[in-house]
């Protein structure tokens, strides 16, 4: 499975969006970011990704007014999903999902949201695909539905609802591969498909124990965030929380469908050695009477019944009492269904 490495981070000035009066400018400086943050009228999001952030760690704590604790978590790769309420602001951190069906291994991306009254900053080690197509529709989208419009709460309802649909696809990746590897599970008794039912195991319980504790986060932005997230955006973090729950359970249904896959390969092991071990057993009972007339034959006595005065006519007499023999077990086993 994939693993999280050490990330550094940078204060990319690039990466801001201001809304204010209907419009939409990007590319500020830190300065015009600073004055943005302390406008009521306007909504600022900056997204953050890759490089070190101690190099903007200063500014970042003057502009967002951000406790030590929460820039260094921020840095942390391995952080576990939770909420974090202050005063002021409050700070999410979620993962998202990604699956290589070649390699069977899984990614778990961090991503960390800090929101306050009218400002969003967040930060992810990598490029995201869905961040980005949010990013640009931000950047680009008609102030009628622009989705900074409403105010800080339903920018990141926009993102944790983007991040939450992004696990979709990668579900239907896994769909379709169990479905194969249920297929040749029940044909096949290889390494190569008991290896790759192993792998994909661990790979679910990879993700479901990192996305399990997201459920609980999405439900504690509707109980623990106060004023930060109006009553009328609830509902919107409620529907958040419901595709969570869904996730997670399609999650355990695969965790569940992959321990029967395993049982099946098993069972389907077994009954393949039991067929090899029911042919054996007929080829050696059919050699065991045939066995026993040549062993008869084949003793080293100087003199035998019907052997010292033989003409040659017994010799073709045996055999073709021993092929009788032997066609006589195999139509027997055949009627008994045993060939």
């Amino acid at each position: 499975m994939c693993r999280p490495h050490a990330i550094r981070w940078e204060f990319v000035v690039g990466h801001s969006l201001v809304w204010r009066n209907a419009k939409v400018t990007a590319d500020l400086s830190p300065e015009a970011v600073g004055k943005a943050v302390k406008d009521p009228n306007a909504v600022v999001w900056l997204d953050l990704a890759g490089g070190d952030i101690a190099k903007d760690r200063q500014r970042l704590l003057r502009t967002f007014s951000l406790a030590p604790l929460t820039v260094t978590t921020m840095a942390d790769p391995d952080e576990r999903a939770r909420l974090v309420v202050t005063q002021s602001y409050a700070h999410v951190i979620a993962h998202g999902l990604a699956f290589d069906a070649e390699t069977l291994e899984a990614a778990t991306p961090k991503l960390d949201v800090v929101f306050g009254a009218n400002w969003v900053i967040t930060a992810h080690a990598g490029p995201l695909p869905w961040m980005k197509a949010l990013w640009e529709a931000a950047r680009t989208g008609k102030s009628e539905e622009h989705i900074m419009s409403r105010g800080a709460p339903y920018l990141v309802y926009a993102i944790l609802d983007s991040l939450v649909d992004s696990y979709f696809p990668v579900l239907d990746t896994l769909d379709d591969l169990i479905d194969d590897l249920e297929n040749k599970a029940v044909a096949y008794t290889s390494n190569d498909v008991q290896a790759r039912i192993f792998s994909v195991k661990r790979s679910l319980a990879y993700m479901r124990r990192v996305i399990s504790p997201q459920v609980e986060v999405a439900n504690g932005l509707i109980t623990r965030t106060a004023e930060l997230i109006p009553r009328d955006a609830e509902p919107y973090f409620a529907e958040v929380h419901d595709h969570l729950v869904r996730a997670f359970e399609v999650l355990d249904s695969y965790r569940d469908l992959m321990s029967g896959l395993l049982d099946v390969y098993l069972t389907t092991v077994s009954n393949r050695l039991n067929v090899v071990m029911k042919q054996l057993t007929i080829i050696a009972t059919i050699f065991m009477p045939i066995t026993f007339i040549t062993g008869i034959f084949g003793q080293n006595f100087g003199y035998m019944p019907q052997v010292v005065h033989d003409s040659g006519a017994n010799f073709w007499l045996v055999l073709l009492a021993m092929a009788i023999i032997s066609g006589a077990q195999i139509w027997y086993f055949k009627r008994r269904g045993w060939l």
